[in-house]
Parts: structure tokens; sequence; C-alpha cells
């Protein structure tokens, strides 16, 4: 894949995470403005904290990678298309399951003492999709150009 491909990946890894969602609540969900909401949102992080997340966040990006080297489906025109459709994929989970696990510090809703543990689970939880999801997605890529072409 060209470097335009993997640019993005790093690119998303890096700017999509718990405090992007959190920023992003604090604007549309709390109302701030968006000195506000960036004061609230970056008030008691780090940069070890960010990290910590990130090493988490990895699994999937670093099995995507790894899937993007070793297979072949880039021959195919579908695999291509879906190679590309997988990062954003990725993101947006991510980005969403932040949003659901920091939604009611924003909100009159009460806080799990454990919501934390999104910030392990939902990289899993990525990862088993995005394994789930590949082959659903190629297979039916197939299955309609084989369609279309009989029809």
């Amino acid at each position: 894949m060209k470097w335009n491909y993997w640019s993005v990946i790093v690119l998303l890894f890096l700017l999509v995470n718990e405090y992007l969602s959190m920023f992003l609540l604090a604007v549309f969900i709390g109302g701030m403005e968006f000195s506000d909401a960036y004061i609230r949102t970056f008030e008691h992080s780090s940069l070890k904290g960010y990290f910590f997340a990130s090493a988490f966040r990895t699994i999937p990006y670093i099995a995507l990678a790894l899937f993007v080297i070793k297979s072949n489906v880039i021959q195919f025109r579908s695999g291509k298309i879906i190679l590309w459709i997988l990062p954003f994929a990725l993101a947006a989970f991510h980005l969403f399951g932040y949003w659901g696990m920091q939604y009611s510090l924003f909100t009159s809703a009460h806080t799990s003492s454990t919501s934390f543990l999104a910030l392990i689970f939902l990289p899993i939880w990525a990862l088993i999709l995005g394994c789930i999801g590949y082959p659903i997605c190629f297979f039916t890529f197939k299955a309609y150009r084989l369609f279309n072409k009989s029809s």
C-alpha cells in the first residue's frame, strides 16, 4: 500500500482517542465553548496517561497493519476498498466507544466505577469485530459482483 494509507492509519491512531471524545462531548452534550471544553478535556491529562491508553489502542491497529502487509487481498479491488474502510471503521468504533464511556460525565447519569475498563476492552472488541467484519465485507462484495455479472 502507498504511504498515504499508512499516514491515514497513524493519524487516526494518534487523533481518535478518549480526549477527542471528551472534547466533543463537552462541546455537543455539555454545551461548553471550545476554550472551556479544551480546559475540561485536558485539565487532568498527562502524556503518561495518553501513552497508557495508546498502548491498548495499538492492538487493533497493529493487527490491521500486519494483515495489510501479509495478505494478498490488495490484488482485488474489493479488498482495496475494504482496507480503506477498515481504519475509519476502527477509528469510529473507538470514538463512539469512548463517547459511551464518558457520556455520563456530561449528564446527570451515574458514572460507573468500571467505565475505565473500556480503555482496555474497546480495542479488544475492535480487533474481534474487525476480524469478523473483514471476511463478511469481502465475501459480500464478491457475491455482489458475481450476482451482477450473472444477471
